[in-house]
């Protein structure tokens, strides 16, 4: 049995279709019953409410499994808590293998979730748990294809200027079922997840009116217009503070890892956005 924490989530519900997909058992760890019916329907095979803020609930949440994958979920004041409660429990009950689900360059600790990422990074090092480290870089799934297209417009807080890399989050998806059934092979390792594409806003635009046939415009909005009106202070902080990186060195990374662990080229934005079609 592998458990996967915030499994309702973005991250949790493509790695959980996944594994799924390739015959694990997967408990999914959710932190309301309102969820279970969405990763039951991905494939999970047990629904288990766990708040990762109160470490009393984690040893029996994770008790009988294997393995874990830990997603911390982005921009949560408590992330760091999170991760650290995570690891204690999973070191307690004894778990074989533990995959850290990180981010690209986790060392720019101006961002908050980097830093919160990092801090998950060094306490697993510390904690003597078989480990694999997956570090992927900003998600294709952040480009919602239908809302372009019935918008025509595509957005985003940082200058349209700026390249960026991607990575599909099917992709990573595939990677930690590699890395999930072979763990021996993948014990110790960290990989940056990275797509060989390099695109600025306008770019991404172009893309889209292309493989949709409707035109899309790029157009570069403020963190509150993302966000509106009611985000959390600390939700708004962190992403003003990675749009500014953003804004002024954009993010890049390598394929050549994924490639490897994919065993075939990483899938493209033009790809993600053909499929997000049907």
């Amino acid at each position: 049995m592998i458990a996967i924490t915030a499994a309702a989530g973005t991250t949790g519900r493509h790695i959980l279709r996944a594994l799924c997909s390739e015959g694990f058992a997967v408990r999914a760890l959710i932190h309301s019953d309102e969820h279970s019916d969405t990763v039951r329907a991905e494939g999970a095979r047990e629904a288990v409410v766990a708040d990762m803020t109160h470490p009393d609930e984690l040893p029996a949440a994770l008790a009988g499994c294997s393995a874990v994958v830990h997603v911390g979920p982005p921009m949560h004041p408590r992330e760091i808590t999170m991760g650290h409660n995570v690891i204690d429990a999973a070191a307690r009950v004894g778990i074989e293998h533990f995959v850290l689900m990180s981010v690209t360059h986790p060392q720019l600790e101006p961002l908050l979730n980097h830093q919160s990422k990092l801090a998950a990074e060094r306490y697993l090092l510390a904690s003597r748990l078989p480990f694999t480290i997956l570090q992927p870089m900003h998600y294709m799934q952040n480009v919602h294809v239908r809302d372009c297209i019935a918008t025509g417009r595509f957005t985003q807080p940082f200058s349209l200027d700026r390249p960026l890399s991607f990575v599909d989050l099917t992709d990573v998806g595939a990677v930690a079922a590699t890395v999930l059934s072979d763990p021996q092979q993948h014990r110790w390792a960290t990989y940056e997840l990275c797509g060989a594409d390099i695109l600025t806003g306008h770019e991404v635009a172009t893309i889209l009116t292309d493989v949709t046939g409707t035109p899309i415009r790029a157009e570069q909005v403020s963190v509150t217009g993302m966000l509106g009106d009611h985000a959390p202070d600390y939700t708004i902080d962190g992403f003003t503070r990675l749009a500014n990186h953003y804004d002024r060195y954009g993010i890049l990374g390598n394929p050549n890892v994924l490639r490897w662990l994919l065993n075939r080229e990483p899938t493209t934005f033009t790809q993600y956005a053909r499929d997000q079609l049907h």
